[in-house]
């Protein structure tokens, strides 16, 4: 089956559960004609009928108002706890850029009240637990792992870590240092060039390009006053959401949750707001000049759409037969089976919640070759726009998705943890109780319908990493050139500690 989630290093225990799980799954599917078949194709399956949990069945309210997701498992004596902050490094004001991972940091290792950072990580090896904690660019995610018997001190330093961070000033310069160093090396990656100047290519200077513009100037700008007043903004317990599994009695677990966050004062959240409206980017050919690499990364796309909106299965299933499904996908299978030019390729629309993503096509080729594949790519992008899919296609990515329904919720963890993310970003309820029903309801004229709605070719940008003399020049076996996707604008790098262009 494709888009199998990946499930979490360190847990071999959970992970020969959800194995047995999956196997005697699978037995109980399989309807064999006779005792033995002599080919795959003869095997028969029933068909799927698979109801997901419903969050209410774990949802409780804390003392404080926070929302809690609780499960019980007995299976393994361990205990594991994630905390959703609703936050971001897409909150944070530009010429601060890099407080919010910052602060994410040092919360954890930067001491707490009463331990110094080195005294927590003896503490937490001891007991063979672990804590972390991260600020990405719209949510920050504190989770704890520890044996269910250490459960009251596993919360207590947890406790600290969220409540009373000291953020140690040795710590905070050692970590300047450290993302100073990476900041000078970020121009060594052609991967973090190309998501880097296709976020300012789709986006100018809406918010979402903060996490990509730390400079030298706004990481030495940070002080620890302002990691304490970013704190001290957004950790507060109204603005958790805990997911929780492991071995313990739902009871026992909430009131220690209750006690955990009694007597915190609470506040009001006060988010900066995020434009829904974001720039139109000019379409056009825009190469970075990377001359010191034999490959090109090339990317093609457009503003695409917000994840909720009504036509989201349609799009499912349309991007899964364009480049999203694997092998079967039709540019994976043109640019890769057919014709070799890429290892990596396919489709995506990346749909936030906040604000609307980008549809985007990739791959990564020699120069020559970069323009005869990018042909490929934009050619099938006009053919689903223009011809009605196969009804057998449609049905096998329906199928696809409709298989991995059970993956949100094979595990406990699991369970809770897709709740928690649902409650954060504001999912109804019952969407996952209607995804069969939805998935099924979608033929070929709405996978038309939506290429049709949703695919731009006229808007297309197309983003070169690599050599850009050796790309325009091409190759001798293929006629296609950059010049005829539109005007081609060269660009060199960006100085990495100013992002400003060379």
């Amino acid at each position: 089956m494709r888009r199998l989630s990946n499930m979490s290093a360190g847990r071999p225990a959970a992970l020969v559960t959800i194995l047995a799980l999956t196997s005697l799954l699978v037995c109980n599917t399989i309807v064999l004609a006779g005792d033995i078949v002599d080919h795959p194709d003869k095997l028969k399956f029933k068909e799927l009928k698979y109801r997901p949990p419903k969050p209410d069945d774990y949802r409780h309210t804390l003392k404080c108002g926070a929302t809690a997701y609780i499960a019980e498992n007995r299976e393994v004596p361990t205990f594991e706890l994630a905390v959703l902050v609703r936050t971001g490094s897409i909150y944070e004001p530009m010429e601060k850029a890099g407080v919010a991972d910052m602060t994410g940091h040092l919360m954890r290792n930067g001491g707490v009240e009463g331990l110094t950072a080195k005294e927590l990580d003896e503490r937490l090896a001891f007991l063979a637990g672990e804590i972390s904690i991260n600020i990405r660019d719209s949510r920050g995610t504190a989770t704890l792992f520890c044996l269910s018997k250490d459960i009251d001190e596993g919360l207590e330093l947890l406790k600290k870590i969220l409540r009373t961070p000291v953020f140690e000033q040795e710590a905070l310069d050692r970590y300047r240092a450290d993302i100073l160093s990476e900041l000078e090396q970020r121009n060594a990656s052609t991967s973090a060039i190309e998501s880097r100047e296709w976020q300012f290519l789709m986006y100018s200077d809406h918010p979402c390009t903060i996490p990509y513009r730390r400079t030298e100037q706004s990481i030495d700008s940070i002080t620890r006053e302002d990691l304490i007043a970013f704190h001290r903004k957004y950790f507060f317990p109204k603005n958790f959401i805990f997911a929780v599994s492991g071995d313990f009695k739902t009871k026992e677990i909430l009131s220690k949750l209750n006690d955990m966050l009694a007597g915190w004062s609470d506040q009001r959240l006060d988010l900066p707001a995020i434009p829904e409206q974001v720039p139109s980017p000019r379409p056009g050919v825009y190469m970075i000049k990377k001359e010191d690499v034999n490959q090109s990364r090339i990317r093609v796309g457009h503003i695409g759409v917000k994840r909720d909106i009504p036509d989201q299965f349609a799009l499912m299933v349309m991007n899964d037969i364009l480049g999203g499904g694997g092998f079967t996908s039709r540019i994976v299978r043109r640019v890769r089976s057919d014709e070799g030019l890429a290892y990596s390729t396919g489709s995506r629309f990346d749909r936030p919640v906040l604000y609307p993503g980008t549809f985007r096509a990739w791959f990564q080729t020699k120069h020559a070759t970069g323009a005869f594949g990018t042909r490929l790519i934009v050619d099938e992008i006009l053919r689903i726009r223009t011809e009605k899919c196969d009804e057998e296609i449609v049905e096998n990515a329906k199928a696809s998705f409709i298989s991995n329904v059970v993956n949100p919720f094979s595990s406990k963890n699991r369970i809770v943890n897709t709740f928690a993310d649902d409650d954060y970003t504001g999912r109804p309820d019952g969407y996952w109780q209607d995804y069969t029903k939805n998935m099924k309801a979608v033929t070929p004229d709405d996978v038309l319908a939506v290429a049709q709605k949703y695919l731009h070719p006229d808007k297309l940008v197309f983003l070169v990493v690599g050599d850009p003399e050796a790309v325009q020049k091409g190759s001798d076996k293929h006629d296609e050139r950059f010049s005829d996707f539109g005007e081609s604008t060269i660009l060199p790098l960006r100085d990495p500690l100013t992002l400003e262009i060379k």
